[in-house]
């Protein structure tokens, strides 16, 4: 029984660790966009690349979002717009947190990219636990980019009016990494 016990919890083991695993292409840079705070569940929060459309999803979940190094302009909407500037190396893994928060009359979201040395993540390592990333087709995310067409041309000039006025936008800098053993949950 003990021997059946301690299989069982190598399996678990391994399993959630590998869920958690990501291996990165060594020619690719992974970003891990995590919403970890149940707050506001039921508001979708739409992911972007610069003019590209990634993902959209509500509730604690996240998703991995591979992509060619260097730099990035990653953005989100909601009732607002939240950017950061990231400069991402080959085969790195990182993470932007993103934090919704519920207003009197709109909700709103804050990307804030996440240095491990000094973030919180705790509630990261938990949901990542949990469960998988959220999955996104190619034809699931050619019909979001067709129907964000307008919302992305917004951004943008947001983001160009952002910059104009000095406002500081978060950077992802790359020496922000994270590695496997930064997302696993220990108790």
């Amino acid at each position: 029984m003990k021997t059946i016990l301690s299989l069982l919890f190598v399996l678990q083991t391994a399993l959630m660790f590998s869920q958690n695993s990501k291996v990165i292409p060594g020619d690719k840079a992974i970003v891990y966009f995590t919403r970890a705070s149940a707050l506001g569940g039921a508001i979708n929060f739409t992911y972007f690349d610069g003019e590209k459309a990634i993902g959209r999803f509500n509730g604690p979940k996240y998703m991995i979002y591979e992509c060619d190094p260097g730099e990035h302009l990653f953005w989100v909407r909601s009732e607002n717009k939240s950017f950061v500037e990231a400069n991402l190396e080959a085969g790195k893994m990182y993470i932007i947190d993103v934090i919704p928060k519920m207003g009197a009359i709109k909700a709103s979201v804050k990307l804030v990219p996440v240095d491990k040395n000094i973030y919180k993540m705790k509630k990261i390592q938990k949901l990542l636990s949990k469960r998988g990333p959220e999955p996104f087709s190619e034809s699931e995310l050619n019909m979001l980019q067709e129907e964000m067409k307008d919302v992305i041309d917004r951004g943008m000039e947001n983001y160009k009016k952002t910059q104009s006025k000095g406002k500081k936008i978060p950077e992802l800098n790359p020496d922000m990494t994270i590695d496997n053993d930064d997302l696993l949950y220990i108790k």
